[in-house]
This record gives structure tokens, sequence and C-alpha cells, in this order.
């Protein structure tokens, strides 16, 4: 292994990797919400009365970011190598993994490592490795209301910072990400200092948030807590780790490049989609099995 240095960006790469975690944090502490990416989509696909506004906004986020980006800077030009079959491939095996992994790079890589969640520090292991509610009272449905304006708006901005540190930090291009898998090659080792600086500022807020049941604008703080390392686990991060190696894209880049309008990366996001559509799909006939052996 050799190291590129001429593709070594170490500060650009901790202040993306700060505002990554920066933007983790405003999640879980404002909203009490993992800035899992895969997670937040995959919420969309099967919607719950109330809980879908942080995640549309969230979302929105990190697709205006390269527009905010653009305003003070000019955008960094992103490098997408590989054809499409092998980005529809690699959206199909990112969209199922990360549902039978419960997670990607940014809920096991970033929000999990900073709790040390045996789980996450397994699944990122694997990716490296592999390249609604009646209210009775008027008072009580306001107040109700008000959260949720506030939690969308908190969203959009996690989001938005979010997707701002995947630009900065590089992540957002595919080839600078496999550079950084490629450890039997000229190693670009630049995403190191992502994870360092996400997963530091990520720890920080998380252990101010231990023990808490509620986050600072009152909801209740919905933060995993399983410990469990299955097969479902192991599977998922394989093949979301295959997936990530072959085109160097996880769900928050492709849509921040999506937000920078590469066509490449509207087809991994589709069918990253259609791969969280399949996993739900043998879900729901999963469930439907045992309910008739129970």
């Amino acid at each position: 292994m050799t190291i590129a240095w001429s593709a070594f960006t170490p500060w650009s790469a901790l202040a993306g990797g700060v505002l990554i975690g920066i933007a983790a944090a405003m999640l879980m502490l404002l909203n009490g919400r993992i800035a899992g990416i895969s997670g937040v989509i995959g919420g969309l696909l099967k919607p719950v009365t109330g809980d879908l506004a942080w995640r549309i906004a969230f979302v929105l986020g990190l697709l205006v970011a390269p527009l905010v980006y653009a305003q003070v800077a000019i955008l960094p030009a992103l490098r997408i190598d590989v054809q499409f079959g092998t980005l529809i491939v690699a959206g199909l095996l990112v969209g199922v993994g990360t549902r039978y992994g419960s997670g990607c790079t940014s809920g096991h890589g970033v929000c999990g490592l900073a709790r040390l969640l045996p789980r996450s520090i397994c699944a990122t292991a694997m990716f490296m490795v592999q390249d609604s509610p009646q209210c009775l009272w008027c008072d009580t449905w306001l107040v109700y209301e008000e959260l949720c304006m506030m939690m969308t708006f908190t969203s959009l901005f996690a989001g938005l910072v979010f997707g701002l540190g995947l630009i900065v930090s590089g992540m957002a291009n595919p080839a600078k990400v496999l550079g950084f898998l490629d450890l039997g090659g000229s190693w670009d080792p630049s995403l190191a200092f992502v994870m360092g600086g996400a997963v530091t500022v990520a720890a920080v807020a998380f252990t101010f948030a231990r023990g808490r049941k509620q986050s600072l604008l009152g909801a209740d703080m919905k933060l995993s807590t399983s410990r469990v390392i299955d097969g479902r686990l192991v599977l998922g991060s394989i093949l979301f780790g295959v997936g990530w190696g072959i085109a160097g894209f996880c769900p928050g880049p492709a849509l921040v490049a999506l937000g920078m309008g590469e066509v490449k990366a509207l087809a991994f996001v589709i069918a990253m989609l259609a791969g969280m559509g399949i996993f739900e799909l043998l879900e729901r006939r999963r469930m439907a099995r045992l309910e008739r052996t129970a």
C-alpha cells in the first residue's frame, strides 16, 4: 500500500467531519433523533403519522446543500467512474443492506461509534472489510403542532449542515471514497479524518444526552439501545459494504450528488430506493409467515 499524498486533504476532511458531527448532535439533542440517513429515508417508505415532516425536511436539507455551498464557493467536481449498470447494482445492494443492517456510514459509522455501540462497531467493521396521535385538549394539540414545526425546521437545518459537511470533506465524491477504500493500492486516508472529526463531536453530544428522556425541544428521545449482533446485522453490513465499495456512494453523499445535478447519482438513488422497497416487501412476507406459524 502506498499513500496518495497528492489526493490527501486532511484539513478539509476534518472540517467536513466536524460539520457532520454538529449536524448529528443537533438532530439528536434538539429532536431526539438519530442522523442515520438510510433510516431517515427508510421511514419515508413506511410512513407513520406525525413522523414524516422532520424526515422530509432532513432529506431536503441534504438536497439543497449544494445550492447553498455554491453561493459562497465553487462546487467541487465529482468524479463518478463507474457505469450506470454498476451504479444500479450498487444502489440495490446499499438499499437492501442498509435496511437489513439497520444503518449505514452515518447511523452506525458516526452516531453508533460515538456511542460505542457494539452493533455499530461490528457493522462499521463489516463496511470497511467489504468495500397519529389524537389530542383531547386544544392546548395540548397546539403545543404538539408547535413542536412538530420546530422539529421540521431543525431537521432541515441539520440536513443542510450535514450536506455541507459531506461536500467540504469530499465524501460526496465517489472517487475520493474509493481512494480511501483502496487499502491495497494508492490509499487516500482523508476520510479517516472525516470520521474522526464527526465521531468526536457527536460523542460529546451523546455523552451530554445520556440518560435524558426528552430532547431540548421536549421531543421523546428515540435512540436505539440494542446491543444484539446477529446474522441480519452482519448480512446487511456486508451487502452495504459491497455496494459502497463498487460505487463509492452511500445514501447521504448520493443525495448530495443528486442535488448537484449528477445524473449517475439519480440512477443510484432510484436503485437504492428500489432496494429498500424490496426489503420492506420481504419483511412483510416474513412477518406474515411468522403470524401464520404462531
